[in-house]
């Protein structure tokens, strides 16, 4: 069973683990060694899970820890299941859930970001309703690949 709660003070090393293993397994199919290498040099799990720690979500199957999402008004801003939970519906359940808590608070659309090679996360995401709605040089922490933004429409509460 999956239950989705809020993370605690002082979770922020769960939530750098979660997505430091899930990009590992995630990204290691599209992205050159050395682009991935670059991500941890920046140390971006660690920065995102500290700079936003409490204002993640975490997933849990049966007690243990499966997946973290970090929404930002209508933006998903991070979605990341746990190598071992990928498949299992926990990205599924964060997402639904995002699209609620999304809609309650008045917005009429929910949009994220994926990188274009990642082929596995972008059919997920088209199979949830999201449609691609414009590609860009992702010019922040690694300028060159190419991202994708999806969007959808939310139903009304």
């Amino acid at each position: 069973m999956i239950v989705l709660r809020p993370a605690l003070d002082g979770e922020e090393p769960l939530i750098e683990d979660i997505i430091r293993r899930s990009m590992l397994a995630s990204y290691a199919h599209f992205l050159p060694a050395d682009r991935f290498q670059r991500i941890l040099d920046l140390d971006r799990p660690g920065t995102v899970a500290r700079e936003n720690g409490p204002n993640f979500l975490i997933a849990e199957v049966d007690g243990t820890p499966a997946g973290v999402m970090l929404l930002k008004g209508d933006y998903v801003d991070h979605l990341w299941a746990a190598p071992d939970f990928m498949g299992c519906g926990v990205g599924t359940a964060l997402l639904a859930h995002a699209e609620e808590l999304a809609a309650k608070a008045g917005h009429e659309r929910l949009v994220l970001d994926c990188f274009e090679k990642n082929v596995n996360a972008l059919a997920f995401y088209r199979a949830r309703g999201f449609v691609v709605e414009r590609t860009y040089d992702s010019t922040t922490y690694l300028a060159g690949e190419m991202t994708c933004r999806l969007g959808k429409d939310l139903a009304r509460p």
